[in-house]
């Protein structure tokens, strides 16, 4: 009998669905994936998406539960547990040490555009972009990177927010916070995307995002789906272990990641119609990261009728997104210290949290002086998703496929019939091993 049982648990099925659903969502539906869509020929792309989504994303995610759901505890003592049951040695726990960092290093990015957001916010409600050029919203980034303080109060903020969250626990702190959060995001998004359907160009967008351009599709395409497959549903980042830990029994887990994986692609769709509209209004070319959502977001909401308004509740909707991916990213750490080095939640919480805001404020300031195309955070980004999170996702792949017992994965799946159970163990063995080794070797061969 495992000994780490944890303290708490979800108080029901959909409680998972919601923890799930709110990291998965991330920053990557709203700044890269319309983007990713438009520049590799719409419609080719997104059913190229969802094939990696469904086929390879969704069973590594639900390896993962699997993993919490046997462990119950944070992810060290999951897969210890896991190794010991399964007769394989305890470097396997290799998976949780490269999942931890990625997700640390990963927070670091996170708790920074949390922080910018809410200064984003503030400014737009005051009307600090109103009628304002191009090269005004971006002299204003540069502004706020000169005078970096202000950024920093925000970020602060951000990261007290976050604290408190994981702080409180899992059933009073996060369970309670995406019961918030996401009937919140859902309905800040249904509003951004009636004002961006009444003063937006639905038609440019529509043909840029939606189009039947299989020209523009290719072998790097693919690649580019398969990457933010594994990306959206915060695989490789340990998220799935812990939040699996504290899923009720005989929880449905198959069907349960499915559901996560069909809200993601929901909020991806209606990410592009509420930000894609209004980018073409006002005659801006797509982009994606920081020039798109801190460059050219303020200021086609600054030259609509109100625009100062709806700005603010878009930079609100992000912050939100990015905290509810950040809980996501610190539970895993947090029950680590908590578990296997027996601190306090409070005080492991704290700490981390402090670290990470610590390196969001180096961030900032890197970003004044850093040249384009380098910097502290292509730094994190360039570790995290070339090689932490491929090595990471590999290896869980390898374990749960190759290394533990079929009946002990069937038991944690009981609730799954037959057929889904033997799909779902092909998948994880004959299509994620080969394709996640293939893509992490031409990834890193192919300039």
């Amino acid at each position: 009998m495992n000994l780490y049982l944890p303290v708490e648990r979800w108080q029901s099925r959909t409680t998972f669905v919601f923890a799930l659903a709110m990291a998965a969502v991330g920053l990557g539906n709203l700044w890269r994936f319309p983007w990713l869509m438009g520049e590799h020929g719409g419609a080719p792309f997104f059913f190229s998406y969802l094939l990696c989504l469904f086929f390879i994303a969704v069973p590594l995610l639900v390896a993962e539960v699997v993993l919490g759901s046997h462990g119950r505890g944070s992810p060290f003592l999951t897969l210890s547990w896991a190794a010991d049951v399964s007769g394989r040695s305890r470097l396997w726990l290799t998976v949780a040490l490269l999942s931890c960092l990625a997700g640390f290093l990963l927070l670091v990015s996170y708790l920074l555009i949390a922080g910018w957001s809410l200064s984003y916010a503030y400014q737009l409600q005051l009307g600090g972009f109103a009628a304002i050029s191009l090269p005004g919203a971006a002299e204003v980034l540069a502004s706020k990177l000169s005078a970096s303080a202000g950024l920093m109060r925000w970020q602060l903020l951000a990261a007290v927010l976050l604290a408190v969250a994981v702080a409180v626990g899992v059933r009073k702190g996060i369970g309670l916070f995406v019961w918030i959060a996401i009937p919140l995001m859902m309905f800040l998004l249904g509003v951004l995307i009636s004002f961006s359907v009444e003063f937006g160009d639905l038609g440019a967008a529509g043909a840029y995002l939606f189009a039947w351009q299989p020209l523009d599709f290719d072998r790097g395409s693919f690649m580019a789906a398969l990457g933010h497959a594994l990306y959206t549903l915060c695989i490789g980042v340990a998220v799935g272990m812990s939040y699996g830990a504290y899923a009720p029994h005989k929880l449905p887990i198959v069907r349960s990641v499915i559901t996560v994986a069909i809200f993601d692609v929901v909020v991806a769709v209606a990410a592009g119609v509420a930000i894609f509209p209004l980018l073409f209004a006002n005659n801006l070319m797509p982009a994606q990261g920081f020039g798109l959502l801190f460059v050219s977001v303020p200021y086609a909401f600054g030259n609509m009728p109100f625009g100062d308004l709806y700005g603010a509740l878009f930079f609100l909707t992000v912050t939100l997104i990015a905290l509810g991916t950040a809980v996501a990213l610190l539970e895993p750490i947090v029950s680590v210290l908590e578990q296997q080095f027996r601190v306090r939640r409070v005080l492991a919480a704290i700490s981390v949290t402090a670290v990470a805001f610590l390196l969001s404020v180096y961030a900032t300031v890197d970003l004044a002086s850093a040249a384009p195309g380098e910097g502290f955070l292509l730094w994190l980004d360039g570790v995290t998703s070339e090689w932490l999170i491929p090595a990471a996702v590999l290896l869980l792949a390898l374990f749960v496929g190759w290394r533990m017992p079929r009946e002990l994965l069937r038991r944690e799946l009981a609730r799954e019939p037959d057929i889904l159970f033997s799909l779902w163990y092909f998948l994880i063995r004959f299509v994620a091993v080969p394709v996640i080794a293939f893509a992490w070797l031409w990834l890193s061969l192919v300039p």
